[in-house]
């Protein structure tokens, strides 16, 4: 059997697996196949869709998976949608899901999710009349909503949001743009007229004070939320400082060394690397789009084989690459740097085994405590990110530098001439 063979097999086979999954499922006559489903067409099956032009105009009682480039969806189907194309229009009514990834998504006027819209795309747009009855769940560059959507909106489109997003998944939520402003207070309320004597002004000035008092910061801080806030971050960072400990003490002693030894230095080297290393996101993003151009173009000429298979490959290894370094920067960068600072503090007690675990938990609380310090919180959780990360990139190359191999010992003629004499 050919190669492709068992890749069309393995493909259909996570399609079926995927469509059994979903709810709604029809699955009386199979699973159909095709490109089109033309109008008064009712299909009571699951149906496969795969080519350059898919157009369904019909009826489908069942989970619909479509693969293609332009996509035209008019009729109605009842039960989830899975689409993947390069331009996705939709103007019927979908009853279960609606799962979208393609270059452009328009949802025309008179178009009816019935749940939740997921969507990874360029450029999103929806006429009016257009109905989303629940969630909308999106990611792009640019949109034009003029439709409705009947519950919560979780979108990140455009640059502002992308980087919003970006920001909340680093975990500062302070360095967030907001483009929402307040409303001014309302202006304090005139004493009406019979309140116009002047012990009348002195009652009303009193309650004033009062209710200002009743009402001031303190009353209004949530200590509750704010305590739990605090331990659930020191929580998280003190058990992952203690595994690392455990597991990688080796590794966090050479990592401390460069902050220890070079604050200053290090510490500006750090917010470098910090600023290249949110870039390397920006790239992943970059790459990821090419990957899907890619396999589009793949798709078009037929490989659509091919095409599926590279992108689950790309799109696995850059989701484990962008997860594993958020981890690091959210998490691994600030254990090394309360490592090394909370060690540096405990210096004059001579720490050594469990006393440095000791003064790595002490550590994180201290962090979580100036952490949540409003105005200058953030800039602590940056500084102590960029500490982190530089003192791991100085520990690294002084690593690469003592691997190396030395260097061969160039000799001048008149040190030859002086070995040779010697010898």
């Amino acid at each position: 059997m050919s190669q492709s063979f068992h890749l069309r097999n393995a493909f259909l086979a996570a399609v079926l697996l995927l469509l059994f999954a979903l709810p709604s499922s029809a699955l009386a006559q199979g699973i159909i196949y095709g490109d089109t489903i033309p109008a008064k067409t009712v299909v009571d099956a699951d149906v496969i869709l795969i080519g350059q032009n898919i157009s369904i105009e019909g009826t489908v009682n069942g989970n619909v998976f479509i693969l293609g480039n332009q996509v035209k969806i008019g009729g109605q189907i009842n039960g989830s949608l899975i689409v993947i194309g390069q331009n996705l229009s939709i103007s019927g009514s979908v009853d279960g899901g609606t799962y979208a990834l393609g270059l452009t998504l328009e949802l025309a006027p008179g178009a009816a999710l019935e749940r939740d819209l997921y969507v990874l795309s360029v450029g999103l747009s929806s006429g009016k009349g257009a109905d989303i009855q629940r969630d909308l769940y999106a990611l792009g560059l640019d949109a034009g909503l003029n439709g409705t959507v009947g519950r919560d909106l979780h979108t990140a489109i455009g640059p502002i949001q992308l980087y919003n997003g970006l920001m909340r998944l680093l975990g500062f939520e302070e360095l967030t743009l907001r483009l929402h402003f307040e409303l001014p207070p309302p202006a304090p309320e005139t004493p009406p007229a019979s309140e116009a004597t002047p012990s009348a002004r002195l009652l009303h000035a009193s309650r004033a004070r009062l209710s200002a008092q009743e009402t001031g910061p303190l009353a209004e801080f949530d200590w509750t939320g704010w305590g739990t806030e605090v331990g659930r971050e020191w929580i998280v960072l003190g058990l992952i400082g203690l595994l690392a400990f455990w597991l990688a003490r080796p590794t966090l002693d050479s990592a401390r060394d460069p902050l220890v030894k070079r604050p200053w230095r290090t510490g500006a080297s750090g917010l470098v690397v910090l600023v290249v290393t949110l870039n390397l996101f920006v790239l992943a993003a970059l790459v990821g789009g090419l990957v899907f151009s890619l396999g589009l173009a793949l798709n078009y000429i037929g490989l659509w084989q091919l095409s599926i298979a590279l992108w689950i490959a790309s799109y696995a290894l850059l989701a484990l690459a962008c997860v594993a370094l958020w981890f690091f920067i959210v998490y691994g960068a600030k254990v090394i740097a309360v490592y090394a600072l909370s060690g540096w503090a405990f210096a004059k007690l001579n720490p050594s085994g469990w006393m440095k675990a000791v003064a790595l938990v002490v550590g994180t609380l201290v962090y979580a405590l100036l952490h949540s310090v409003p105005i200058v919180g953030w800039i602590v959780a940056v500084l102590v990110t960029a500490a982190g990360m530089g003192t791991t990139w100085s520990a690294y190359r002084s690593h690469l530098q003592s691997a190396a191999p030395p260097e061969p010992e160039v000799l001048s003629t008149g040190s030859r001439k002086k070995k040779a004499t010697k010898a």
